[in-house]
């Protein structure tokens, strides 16, 4: 078996830690060694979003400390809580009933504000947490106004800006997820091969029943097991193929 020299990225909209974090549990998790270059995560998508658009300055962020130290430090973003000019909304775990008052008064105002992704619920051990969608849902019901932009998964400039970071088109691609409305949206919007693993939120009857991928191709395994040992057996039996 050949060494492929291409690589893998991780990428997760759990904007609640900086990839730093990400890493040391997927690390302790799975067993291998994970850098946090190999992750890119949802804050690097709102990151990137707001220095292109010039709206690093006077941010009003519904985040966690350790996510606005990452943002503050990786891509100079600058928060206030006097007259921002953004409202960002993620998954804030230390959320408090007067930041969310803040922030809906703020948009209220005027200000914009921005989703930094869109999942609903965040799967823990005793079940579900409301994540950042719910609570941006919580904020337009109460506004009246929606995100000018929902970023992370499904968003195809997410992946689109992986595949750039990485020099190979998203036609190169695989992405493997087990989130229907995120991560298999996702790749079927940015052309790449999409992989649906069953071991998370996703059903097989989820994916039949959702009309918009009726027609597309998805690869589907029950887990991330079967799905190696597929790639193992596609390996074995061709010399040619490249597999790491």
């Amino acid at each position: 078996m050949r060494r492929s020299n291409r690589r893998f990225v991780i990428v997760t909209n759990n904007s609640s830690e900086p990839n730093e974090k990400h890493a040391k549990n997927l690390s302790r998790i799975l067993g291998i060694k994970i850098t946090a270059d190999e992750i890119y995560s949802s804050l690097d998508h709102l990151g990137n979003y707001l220095k292109k658009h010039g709206m690093i300055e006077n941010v009003f962020p519904l985040l966690t400390r350790s996510s606005k130290r990452y943002l503050h430090h990786k891509y100079g973003v600058k928060f206030s809580d006097k007259s921002p000019r953004l409202v960002v909304v993620g998954f804030d775990k230390e959320l408090t009933y007067s930041k969310l008052a803040d922030a809906c008064i703020f948009i209220q105002k005027g200000v914009p504000w921005v989703l930094v992704h869109p999942d609903l619920r965040c799967p823990a051990e005793a079940g579900y947490l409301p994540d950042a969608g719910s609570i941006g849902k919580a904020i337009e019901l109460t506004t009246g106004t929606r995100p000018i932009a929902i970023l992370g998964k499904p968003s195809s400039e997410m992946l689109i800006e992986i595949s750039l970071k990485n020099n190979v088109s998203t036609r190169e691609v695989c992405y493997i997820g087990d989130r229907i409305y995120t991560d298999i949206r996702m790749a079927v919007e940015s052309n790449a091969i999409p992989i649906l693993v069953l071991s998370g939120e996703a059903t097989l009857q989820d994916l039949i029943s959702d009309v918009a991928l009726q027609e597309k191709r998805i690869l589907v395994f029950k887990d991330l097991c079967d799905l190696l040992d597929a790639l193992g057996a596609m390996c074995s039996s061709s010399e040619n193929l490249e597999c790491i």
